[in-house]
């Protein structure tokens, strides 16, 4: 027989399971009420009801945020104009202290509210859910934040418009380096906006890669193209790059964007020669491993050597395109003239505009502290370049060869 130590103890258990339960049974419902209009999405959630859920650190400009109070009865007294919108009431319901269960009635977040403020009644800790649900004239994706917590008797709920924040994470993260992706969330940028800044664009794009493609099998070929992949991928996070986009076996990557850079024309020439070195070594395994020919080799001495052209100057960047198909990038005669260098340059080979170098000059000489790398240029040529009327004079960089 059991004591009565034992039985206090597994009623004990037993009720603090049936919380959990019910809990959970609200928490399902909140998931799988909403299917039809809109979605959840677990995003912030762990331990719902269980452990306190930080809130995100990162904000950005022009979120709005809506709220309402409940009393120790479920009452609301409060709640401000944005939240009546919100709920599609009129604000001045507050008057007649409406049961909060009244105005819980989102389709696409069904008792939203109310679940959200019961579970942190029984935690004593602030709950956080998100919820996804279609623009009704657009039909893009919207992000809602609902936050409740208890204090002093009075329950509060606010609705954050995250949408900005939720796209803009989602969409950079592919992009850039999640320390950029933060500081991005934290400035009061707004990356899709169209407008000219000073910037650096490369481009690099490995030689006689056609003729490689049409004399090998298809899996040595896809193994050879993830490999540089994964060079360019690297180089463009560690030197604060953003990558534009990959054309084939050419990169394409932008420095000063999302956020401007005072020495975006220096990361550039950065990430130059670390793919520079790490194509050099990677081609000589390939050489070594079979998997570039030396009979290619023969035939083309320079295959799979990089060729690199960066230019800085002002550019217009921005998000362009329709909702069908669009492009963050630059535009402007400076982007064809790096594209210009890029199919300029030889194997092994770094070209830069006299516009980059003297920005680079200008940025040594404000920060010597920050130049990690030796950087010489010398001039090698002057080229035609279509839509500059005057020819362009090109500098080739020095670097130490891996």
């Amino acid at each position: 027989m059991l004591g009565k130590s034992d039985t206090k103890a597994m009623q004990e258990k037993l009720d603090l399971l049936q919380a959990e339960n019910e809990q959970l049974r609200r928490k399902l419902m909140l998931l799988s009420g909403g299917s039809t209009m809109g979605s959840m999405t677990l995003g912030n959630l762990t331990s719902f009801g269980q452990s306190r859920i930080s809130a995100p650190q990162a904000t950005i400009a022009g979120l709005s945020v809506s709220y309402l109070i409940v009393d120790n009865q479920w009452r609301v007294i409060r709640m401000n104009t944005r939240m009546a919108d919100f709920l599609n009431v009129d604000k001045n319901i507050v008057s007649r202290k409406p049961p909060l269960a009244e105005l819980d009635g989102l389709e696409w977040a069904p008792h939203v509210l109310q679940t959200l403020l019961q579970d942190g009644a029984e935690s004593l800790n602030e709950e956080i859910f998100e919820a996804e649900r279609p623009n009704p004239v657009t039909g893009r994706s919207e992000y809602f934040q609902f936050k409740a917590v208890w204090s002093n008797s009075q329950g509060t709920v606010t609705v954050e418009d995250v949408t900005r924040l939720r796209t803009t994470r989602q969409f950079f993260e592919r992009l850039v380096s999640p320390r950029i992706v933060e500081r991005l969330l934290d400035s009061a940028e707004d990356p899709f906006l169209s407008h000219k800044r000073s910037m650096s664009v490369l481009f690099a794009d490995l030689r006689a890669f056609t003729t490689f493609c049409e004399n090998v099998e298809a899996p040595i070929v896809q193994t050879v193209f993830n490999e540089f992949f994964d060079i360019c991928m690297h180089a463009l996070e560690a030197n604060d790059a953003t990558l534009d986009k990959f054309v084939g076996d050419q990169v394409m990557a932008l420095f000063g964007a999302p956020l401007p850079t005072v020495g975006h024309a220096y990361n550039a020439v950065k990430v130059a020669v670390d793919l520079q070195q790490a194509m050099q070594r990677t081609r000589a395994r390939w050489i070594e491993q079979g998997l570039l020919p030396r009979a290619l080799l023969e035939l083309s001495p320079e295959i799979l050597t990089l060729g690199v052209g960066i230019n800085s100057g002002d550019m217009l960047l921005g998000m362009f395109g329709n909702q069908k198909a669009n492009q963050y990038t630059v535009l402007g005669h400076h982007v064809n003239l790096a594209a210009r260098l890029c199919s300029f340059a030889s194997g092994n080979e770094v070209l830069a505009s006299i516009g980059t170098v003297q920005e680079i000059s200008r940025y040594a000489k404000e920060n010597p502290a920050r130049i990690a790398i030796p950087i010489k240029f010398r001039t090698k040529a002057q080229i035609e370049v279509k839509g500059i009327a005057e020819p362009v004079t090109v500098a080739t960089l020095a670097y130490e060869q891996a």
